[in-house]
């Protein structure tokens, strides 16, 4: 029984991980699409599209500044993942089973700490130089 709620709690935050990425990628596909059709609307009616529009359709909203994205949404992934393995962890038998768990589980927490890390002090980042 203990082993069925466990899979049911792991197979629930993967759902939703899921769920969630499909609904930022749609809300992303929409915005792109808009922007578009206000290009192909500028360009019918004889006039230069906005220079924020071409932006907008950057594939790396951070391109435009010289800086590379942060990885707040990986972090949460793993976060994520981490709490769900610490969790099947509390529910293992005691042995082998809650070993396994609460290495993946360890695992992915460093794996959380050190994209938070990287989201939160960016090291190596520098700003675009317009100078080039």
């Amino acid at each position: 029984m203990e082993s069925t709620i466990v899979a049911a709690f792991l197979f629930g935050a993967v759902a939703v991980a899921l769920v969630a990425q499909a609904w930022v990628s749609w809300l992303e596909h929409q915005r792109r699409s808009k922007a578009l059709d206000v290009i192909k609307a500028a360009i019918e009616a004889g006039r230069e599209p906005p220079q924020q529009l071409f932006d907008q359709l950057e594939p790396e909203p951070y391109a435009n500044l010289g800086l590379s994205k942060r990885p707040w949404g990986e972090g949460v992934l793993f976060a994520t993942l981490a709490i769900g393995f610490w969790v099947a962890c509390g529910f293992a038998d005691a042995g082998d089973q809650r070993d396994k768990f609460m290495l993946v589980a360890a695992v992915m927490s460093a794996a959380a700490a050190g994209c938070f890390a990287l989201a939160i002090f960016r090291p190596g980042q520098r700003k675009h130089d317009d100078r080039r």
